[in-house]
């Protein structure tokens, strides 16, 4: 079976026309979005300097929440990278990290800052109140597509990267014999969907065994490339591994795709909020994600961005009413029922908070924690990373075995020492530990890891 190439009416989705009950109904009560309240960062960037920082919160959402204003301090930040540490002391004191709290494993769960919790509880609030949740859905759209250089009638939004996979997978029309491509670096959410094709459908998997430590994106491309063959029809991969943070080629991928007929699925579970995203430059089929990590949104705000070809072609997982009606494009997979949209309230507050302190900046924190840490680290005898190297594309996280040393008996020296939360890339065998900062972070809490980690060996 070979892929179709797009027809109007999409090749498989070819519903009867509704009956007219179901035309138009669904259960989530998308009112009119309140008027746009635009952020002004230059005040946020004031307000999170200082003694003041401490009770500011953007106007955009004081707006939402009555939280009461601070006045402002008057020292301005710099550019991105030469903010100094009071800023980021400010921007830390926005979030109930616990002082004590050493937080680096923001690759599995970002903690929501104080504005993000604001704005779920709100909403919650007003729903117990018996009025609609009133989100934005539209602003929200606009936003991702701003931030992510995408169209925002692409997205649609599940509850996290594993579900907006298992859409895709899902909604694919693959036969007995149809080849999915892989890596033996992908999250369970991003693998078990094959899987599970593969015991129920009879498709086959193939996974690729991608270099350790990670190698350059030629490497990559070069084993992906002959993995593909006559019979694949899906290529599915990383944007940024889960296990050791590597950059994969993922735009030269989906070109190659592209070129091949094969649909090109990309979990992106990470790159959101810690690197710039150009989606229209990767021109993946699809592309899920988890707003909850490095944007900091709630639990249960995914995003799936879907090519415009396959927008009126992949079948709905849950229906509801409208599923067939192709004129909705991708937000006819959003008609799954009744949910609890005060997550989606916190994405939208995630996202501007995002805004208001500057992507750049949050991009250059990042990088500059990930570097101090990785490098100090690298300096340690008997320490190996198994990150890429700094020459070499990686984003966020640092991947790394000790000489002797248990990962799990090393995480658990480190929460015992210092209250840090750490992760343990266990999957495949690897058997690594894996630290990933943020912008909470101080320079000084990496410089206590590593030598907890120097004292343990």
């Amino acid at each position: 079976m070979k892929l179709r190439a797009p027809e109007p009416a999409g090749p498989g989705l070819r519903p009867a026309p509704a009956a007219s009950h179901t035309r138009g109904v669904h259960t989530s009560s998308h009112l009119p979005p309140p008027p746009e309240l635009r952020p002004s960062r230059r005040r946020f960037l004031r307000g999170v300097v200082g003694a003041a920082a401490a009770a500011a919160l953007p106007g955009v959402l004081r707006a939402r929440t009555g939280t009461a204003q601070a006045p402002p301090a008057p020292t301005p930040a710099g550019p991105a990278g030469q903010e100094g540490e009071a800023f980021w002391r400010g921007v830390r004191e926005r979030f109930l990290i616990p002082p004590d709290r050493i937080y680096l494993n923001v690759g599995t769960l970002g903690p929501q800052p104080r504005p993000v919790v604001d704005a779920v509880v709100a909403t919650v609030r007003r729903v117990a109140e018996t009025y609609p949740p009133g989100v934005a859905w539209d602003r929200i759209r606009t936003t991702l597509g701003r931030l992510l250089d995408a169209d925002p009638a692409g997205f649609a939004f599940p509850r996290n990267t594993t579900e907006g996979m298992s859409w895709v997978a899902q909604g694919l029309e693959l036969q007995p014999g149809d080849e999915v491509v892989t890596t033996d670096h992908e999250h369970i959410g991003g693998l078990c969907c094959w899987q599970l094709l593969a015991a129920r459908r009879g498709v086959r998997l193939r996974v690729v065994s991608l270099p350790d430590p990670a190698a350059g994106p030629e490497e990559t491309i070069r084993r992906v490339r002959a993995a593909l063959s006559p019979r694949t029809r899906v290529l599915s991969i990383s944007h940024v591994l889960f296990t050791n943070g590597a950059v994969m080629p993922v735009a030269e991928l989906a070109r190659e795709c592209r070129e091949r007929g094969i649909v090109s699925v990309v979990d992106g579970a990470h790159p959101p909020g810690l690197m710039p995203v150009s989606l229209r430059r990767i021109d993946a089929d699809f592309y899920a994600s988890s707003a909850h990590k490095w944007l900091l949104a709630p639990q249960g705000s995914g995003l799936l961005y879907i090519r415009e070809d396959w927008r009126t072609r992949l079948w709905p997982s849950v229906a509801s009413g409208d599923w067939d009606n192709l004129a909705l494009g991708a937000r006819r997979l959003d008609h799954v029922g009744t949910l609890d949209e005060s997550r989606f309230a916190g994405l939208e507050a995630a996202l501007a908070f995002h805004e208001e302190i500057g992507p750049e900046r949050v991009y250059a924190r990042i990088r500059s924690l990930r570097d101090r840490l990785a490098q100090q680290l690298v300096d340690l005898p008997g320490v190996r990373l198994v990150s890429p190297a700094r020459d070499l594309p990686v984003a966020g996280m640092v991947a790394f075995r000790v000489d002797g040393m248990d990962a799990l008996g090393l995480q658990q020296h480190l929460a015992r020492a210092a209250n840090v939360r750490s992760r343990v890339i266990g999957e495949y065998g690897y058997g690594w530990m894996r630290l990933a900062p943020h912008i909470y972070n101080a320079p000084e809490e990496l410089d206590r890891v590593v030598e907890l980690i120097a004292a343990a060996r």
